[in-house]
């Protein structure tokens, strides 16, 4: 059976459950335009054949992938078990990869601390890495050093490192009062997990995973703050770091407690779920009385400034509809509001972080730092993180035209720069972006198989 007949055969049976939280798929019925199908495809097969494959290295341990297509960016051996991991995992798992991404888990999961926080980043450890004056001054060199050896599956390839080897966990910024990222890692464990389980359907490893993944969610709710929000800053940006309370931290938190919660029902732990579940509808509540604003969501909470609404329509909109958080007589008044903005889409790239770009206080910026640090915005710019928050939302409001445009889009662009994209795209003078961070950044494909792959019914012929 050739490649594309057998994706369209085994993807159509599994992926709705991969791409929604459980319970939550939904009736997919709208068809591309023909002129369409042939732009998705190429950009799907880029999506593959230039970027996830390439980076699905395996060589430091089994199931380990780059982050960047070359396989070198952000450090050969590197591991980012945060937003990026999480999003290449699961294109990996509507691919098949089950057993590339259960070793990933596994890895993982050995980083975890006592206290069920789970690290940002890791690093081999053999000898003490490099940059602990700078960007990884966070490190705790030795104590979060532990040793990993890979469990063994069928199916693993011999150029798989299997050897014991030492590594070490990130869980501080280099930002360290303000601390941005620091519930990044724990919510995607949460999130990984709950996508091997609708993937794999083994109630024996969810049983297996549960204690670690409770511990996680417990880990979180050590960090609700006394004013009912989830602190941590931003929770994947880091320049400006949000300090403290950002709107999109609350809504993935809610998500992943919700996902604890039916993760628990699967296994009949009744009680555990009801307990997860009311976590998540405590957090949506101070959530909602916090941050809306008549007809759209604020963007972050502050420490000294309070809350903060400064900078246009921010990404905490598209979290707000997109992981079913905002009520529905919300949604109905702000989704018409977000269509007609068109600087999310600045320069034909979805999808901004804010459409006001150039309203940044010097009160958002970093903390003093002992080191030079100047990009004190280069998170302000469409990443296909924020993208993935407006396809959840177009798929909430079976709005298929503009997540159809919005695949289009990206697949022009990366035709433009050979099959590739950038991390970001930075806002330009007038209606235009700028290309910026690491070319070959796997962000932006691992997003459009999630979208292309995960709805076979809006995009049937496009793989």
């Amino acid at each position: 059976m050739k490649r594309r007949k057998f994706l369209q055969v085994s993807l159509a049976a599994m992926v709705p459950e991969i791409l929604a939280p459980i319970g939550k798929t939904g009736t997919l019925s709208a068809r591309p335009a023909d002129s369409e199908e042939p732009i998705i495809a190429e950009g799907v097969r880029a999506a593959l054949d230039k970027n996830l494959y390439p980076a699905l290295l395996q060589r430091a341990y089994p199931g380990h992938f780059a982050i960047v297509a070359d396989g070198k960016g952000y450090g050969p051996e590197n591991t980012w078990p945060g937003l990026d991991s999480w999003q290449m995992a699961g294109a990996y798992l509507l691919l098949g990869k089950h057993r590339e991404i259960l070793d990933y888990f596994d890895f993982v999961q050995a980083s975890q601390r006592p206290d069920g926080n789970i690290p940002f980043a890791i690093f081999p450890a053999d000898t003490p890495p490099r940059g602990m004056d700078s960007f990884l001054r966070g490190l705790r060199y030795p104590e979060d050093v532990y040793t990993y050896q890979p469990v063994v599956r069928a199916g693993q390839p011999p150029s798989s490192n299997m050897l014991p080897r030492k590594w070490i966990g990130l869980f501080t910024h280099w930002q360290v009062k303000v601390n941005p990222l620091s519930v990044l890692a724990p919510i995607c464990f949460i999130l990984t997990g709950q996508e091997i389980f609708a993937a794999t359907k083994s109630e024996s490893w969810l049983a297996e995973k549960m204690p670690a993944l409770e511990a996680t969610g417990r880990y979180l709710l050590t960090r609700i703050s006394r004013n009912g929000l989830l602190s941590g800053a931003g929770f994947y940006i880091e320049s400006p770091p949000r300090n403290q309370w950002d709107g999109v931290t609350q809504c993935y938190a809610v998500h992943a407690f919700r996902q604890l919660s039916g993760l628990c029902k699967v296994l009949g732990k009744k009680e555990a779920a009801a307990t997860w579940s009311h976590h998540a509808d405590a957090l949506r509540s101070r959530f909602l009385e916090v941050f809306w604003q008549h007809d759209h969501f604020a963007e972050y909470v502050h420490p000294e400034h309070g809350l903060v609404d400064l900078h246009g329509l921010s990404d905490v909109n598209w979290a707000a509809i997109g992981l079913d958080i905002a009520r529905d007589e919300q949604v109905e008044r702000l989704w018409p509001i977000l269509r007609r903005e068109p600087m999310f889409w600045r320069g034909g790239m979805p999808t901004q972080l804010v459409t006001k770009p150039f309203t940044y206080q010097s009160w958002e910026f970093t903390e003093p730092l002992p080191f030079k640090f100047h990009d004190y915005t280069n998170d302000v710019a469409a990443m296909g993180r924020v993208w993935y928050l407006e396809t959840l939302a177009c798929l909430r409001m079976k709005d298929y035209q503009r997540l159809r445009e919005s695949v289009v889009k990206v697949c022009q662009m990366g035709q433009k720069e050979d099959g590739r994209w950038y991390e970001r795209y930075h806002p330009g003078e007038g209606d235009t972006v700028k290309p910026g961070g690491v070319y070959g950044y796997c962000e932006y494909p691992a997003i459009l198989l999630r979208t292309v792959l995960g709805n076979p019914s809006i995009f049937p012929k496009s793989w």
